[in-house]
């Protein structure tokens, strides 16, 4: 029952509203934690076709049961694939296939896609496609921590469901590094200090830790290439190879500058500031996700956030 998540009240409350009074969205972008947003969505797909057609959910009846174990053909799920750690447009085109199918038993056929920022260009262009022109009593639901790794045409096309920050797992050294710069930051500048000093103060620190965490990536994959058993691969090998573990470097340093993001977004949402931090730091976010120049994206949030 909807009364089993007491974790996001607001979240609750809109999903519950727009089922009873018929007025679903075609395609929702739950942004949060996977272990808050996940949840949500299959507690979503369970009242949209739940037995008792209630607009709550028993998880008893044959429905419900049958999607907690993601077995009902008729609510769909797609994940990163385990190697590549991306969302291929192979794997959309069989998802499009299934929900273009009629409808087996359900009322409201449901499609989720878990960490949707996983899915390539062109399945985020297949996507798109279906979302523009999606078929009939279908919901499409995109799970994502890291929106600005979707495109805008596809934010465009959702309603943006944005999750309360999960409870606070243990935190890593760079977080709480960064939490101590921003009780820093955020306290009463003395009238010897300006705030523009400050806020480059803070980039300073911030690219500091983010250079140490990119020179670690890359040192990783530069030690995995000095392994004796590659000593036989042929030059085109060892260069696909190389390629590719560079590629990894990057995609591994990316996640972590998002996670020390997340993490300055949750510090400003427990400390209860306006929301201006939090749009600033989710517009960076969405900045860096289009390869502009990282110091001076940076440096302009932090002035933002100075005034």
């Amino acid at each position: 029952m909807w009364s089993s998540i007491t974790s996001q009240p607001l979240v609750v409350s809109l999903l519950k509203s727009a089922i009873s009074s018929g007025r679903t969205h075609h395609a929702y972008i739950f942004t949060g934690d996977d272990s808050e947003t996940e949840p949500v969505a299959l507690a979503f797909a369970q009242s949209l076709n739940c037995e008792k057609n209630d607009g709550d959910f028993c998880g008893k009846c044959e429905s419900c049961l049958a999607i907690a174990k993601g077995s009902h053909p008729d609510v769909h799920a797609l994940k990163a694939e385990s190697k590549s750690r991306r969302i291929v447009i192979s794997q959309v085109r069989e998802l499009e296939k299934s929900i273009y199918l009629k409808s087996s038993r359900a009322r409201m056929k449901v499609a989720m896609i878990h960490s949707a920022d996983r899915l390539q260009p062109e399945a985020q262009d297949a996507i798109l496609k279906t979302l523009e022109e999606p078929p009939p009593k279908t919901i499409f639901l995109l799970l994502t921590d890291e929106p600005q790794q979707l495109k805008d045409t596809i934010l465009s096309r959702g309603l943006r469901v944005r999750f309360r920050p999960a409870p606070l797992k243990k935190k890593t050294e760079n977080e709480t590094k960064v939490e101590a710069w921003l009780e820093d930051f955020t306290k009463p500048v003395p009238a010897a200090e300006s705030a523009v000093f400050r806020a480059y103060h803070l980039v300073g620190q911030v690219l500091g830790m983010l250079k140490e965490v990119k020179d670690t990536k890359v040192a990783e994959a530069e030690q995995l290439l000095e392994d004796p058993a590659l000593d036989n691969l042929e030059s085109g090998q060892r260069k696909l190879l190389e390629e590719q573990l560079e590629a990894q470097a990057q995609a591994d340093y990316l996640r972590e500058r998002n996670q020390l993001l997340r993490a300055m977004v949750e510090w400003f949402h427990a400390k209860k500031s306006d929301v201006h931090a939090v749009e600033t730091l989710e517009k960076l976010a969405r900045r860096l996700s289009r390869n502009v120049n990282e110091s001076l994206a940076w440096e302009t949030a932090m002035l933002q956030l100075a005034r």
